[in-house]
């Protein structure tokens, strides 16, 4: 678990304060399932244009659409949506609310969904393993660090995906832990969210062979 930041406090976006504020998985846990019924509505203004661009993006580096993908803190299922969209039809869900789940399973474009934390070192079984990994909205103040980068980095394929969304300010403490894996950037893009003067990356890295 990470700290939170206090810079991430908006009096505009209550929601944000309220979950950058958890000071436990517990306590994240708890606050995402009472979350989960609006959670969709809540976050739309900010947020609804990147599961879009995720799948965007993923289509363009890799069109083959029975690829094994996991959408890893799938929260409501807005990822896997845009994915199924786009003509993805292998994809598994993992996430920290069972209540989130839920939702993210009346949306039917997954698989399987499976409940967990992600820095579990037993989250699957070792001959499981991802053509591509998402992380949408995961690596975030009092969200997820290096130990959630470090253990879903082990169920990628080689030559795998692994898409990831990261706030410009907090992709610099993670900087050392991204360069250190035995993968290349492969795509990054930028968009402003919040109140515009932040930057939210998409990141594309490929597993070396």
């Amino acid at each position: 678990m990470v700290e939170n930041n206090p810079k991430e406090m908006s009096e505009d976006r209550p929601w944000l304060s309220w979950i950058c504020d958890s000071q436990s998985a517990e306590e994240l846990e708890k606050k995402y399932d009472n979350w989960a019924d609006t959670y969709d509505t809540d976050v739309s203004k900010d947020w609804s244009f990147m599961p879009n661009n995720i799948a965007k993006t993923l289509s363009q580096l890799l069109p083959q659409k029975d690829l094994a993908i996991l959408d890893a803190g799938a929260g409501t299922g807005l990822v896997g949506e845009a994915l199924a969209k786009e003509g993805y039809v292998n994809l598994t869900a993992i996430d920290l609310s069972e209540k989130m789940l839920a939702i993210a399973q009346e949306k039917q474009v997954y698989k399987s969904l499976y409940q967990g934390n992600l820095e579990d070192q037993s989250l699957f079984a070792d001959s499981v393993d991802f053509d591509v990994i998402i992380t949408a909205g995961v690596f975030a103040y009092a969200h997820a660090g290096v130990e959630v980068l470090n253990n879903l980095f082990r169920f990628l394929k080689k030559k795998g995906i692994f898409l990831l969304t990261i706030r410009e300010d907090y992709r610099q403490q993670m900087q050392a832990a991204l360069k250190r894996l035995p993968w290349k950037l492969i795509s990054e893009e930028r968009f402003p969210i919040y109140d515009e003067a932040k930057l939210m990356y998409l990141l594309a890295f490929q597993k070396k062979a």
